[in-house]
């Protein structure tokens, strides 16, 4: 696994702001489900839902499919951090030309 940098190293306390499982979604018809996640800021007010499809589990019970589901989730969050700290070099390159 490549090197993080330390300002994207996790710090426990760092934010009170939480992702919840709220549903599964089971996909009629289909094989798999839709993992389904709030999104809470620091004062618990819902910022938005996330939904990930999630294909069915070798183990193929109910835990499995969440587990598979937040493991999802933490690509998906794992690609938006590298995503946005891209971003933000970018601007920060920008605004010191400027």
């Amino acid at each position: 696994m490549p090197e993080v940098p330390a300002h994207l190293v996790p710090i426990d306390g760092l934010t009170n702001s939480k992702v919840n499982f709220v549903g599964l979604d089971v996909l009629t018809g289909k094989s798999g489900a839709v993992v389904r996640f709030d999104i809470l800021d620091e004062d618990e007010h819902k910022i938005g839902t996330i939904g990930i499809p999630i294909r069915p589990q070798k183990e193929g019970t109910t835990d499995a499919v969440i587990a598979a589901g937040y493991r999802a989730l933490c690509d998906m969050l794992r690609q938006w951090l590298y995503v946005a700290d891209k971003m933000a070099g970018h601007y920060d390159d920008a605004g010191k030309k400027g």
